[in-house]
């Protein structure tokens, strides 16, 4: 049995761990009509449209590489030549109640991943998050299964419960600044997701804020909008990564020093509005919905964040 830092070469088989979850591969044509296929006849987005980066080698080569290069860590555990598992981490520093944390933003087995492997993988991941004294996981609030291996392999508890709602994105009487940002000159140590916490602020800034994907056109077609806005002294980066079958509806991703304000949700509805929005979806920990107007409209899946101290 073994655990260590994957490679590149190791892509493929990580891959094969990802796909193999997916019961039926389809493509969706430009009337509508939904037709299954053979995965070998679809394109590399139409893979990516099933799962994310991990559907094709080629999008797994990206991501795997970012990855290495420092802005997460990734971790495949295996037996002989067999790949078993496969897991990746990001680094946070944010204000409490998680504080300085390792979030561990992905985790998948194979069939033949016995729970002495699953424990191995899981002593090599608390190893890790012991230097920053705490280690996090996100899941939906209705996966059992996931609740259950948190709590029996790595000791963790609820933290907090995060809910999506959508709200209308209109012109509202506010007085804010913004302007496009790179985030390249802004630091998000020390800030949390005040909108979009169903990851850790680093792992969904490495998605959302940070662009892979030059070479997939049909993803570059889906507007992402990033700004720097100023409501009131309360500072933001947010990004609108418009949906990809609802032109005029964006998800929202917000990062900042403070937890959602009624001056910041009045600012992010303006904008969207001026970007062309009709309406916002939003992930807000309980507390944070508070501030929503009274058409916003709930998601029943909600996510747990749990997390444990080490």
């Amino acid at each position: 049995m073994w655990v260590r830092s994957p490679t590149l070469e190791d892509a493929r088989h990580i891959v094969a761990l990802f796909t193999a979850g997916v019961p039926v591969w389809q493509r969706l044509s430009a009337d509508g009509q939904v037709k299954d296929l053979p995965y070998a006849e679809l394109s590399i987005y139409e893979r990516w449209l099933h799962g994310g980066a991990w559907m094709a080698l080629e999008t797994s080569a990206i991501w795997l590489g970012h990855l290495l290069g420092g802005a997460g860590r990734a971790y495949v555990l295996g037996e002989g030549q067999s790949l078993l598992a496969y897991a990746e981490a990001f680094v946070n520093h944010e204000p409490s109640p998680l504080g300085d944390h390792l979030h561990l933003a992905c985790l998948r087995r194979a069939a033949g991943c016995s729970d002495a492997h699953l424990l191995a993988l899981a002593d090599a991941i608390l190893d890790d998050a012991r230097a920053l004294g705490k280690l996090s996981v996100g899941y939906p609030v209705y996966d059992k299964e996931r609740a259950l291996l948190c709590r029996q392999y790595f000791g963790m508890t609820e933290v907090m419960k995060v809910s999506r709602y959508t709200v209308s994105a209109q012109p509202v009487q506010s007085f804010y600044r913004s302007h496009e940002s790179s985030g390249q000159d802004t630091k998000i140590e020390g800030w949390a997701l005040a909108v979009g916490r169903f990851s850790s602020p680093r792992a969904l800034w490495e998605r959302e804020w940070v662009e892979h994907w030059h070479g997939l056109p049909q993803l570059l077609q889906r507007k992402k909008q990033r700004y720097l806005v100023n409501a009131g002294g309360h500072k933001a980066l947010v990004c609108y990564h418009q949906q990809a079958y609802f032109e005029r509806k964006a998800e929202l991703y917000c990062w900042s020093p403070r937890r959602l304000s009624v001056q910041l949700l009045l600012a992010l509805r303006d904008l969207g509005h001026r970007l062309g929005y009709r309406s916002l979806v939003l992930a807000l920990p309980a507390g944070s919905e508070d501030f929503l107007p009274g058409d916003a409209t709930a998601d029943p899946n909600a996510q747990v964040i749990a997390s444990v101290e080490l």
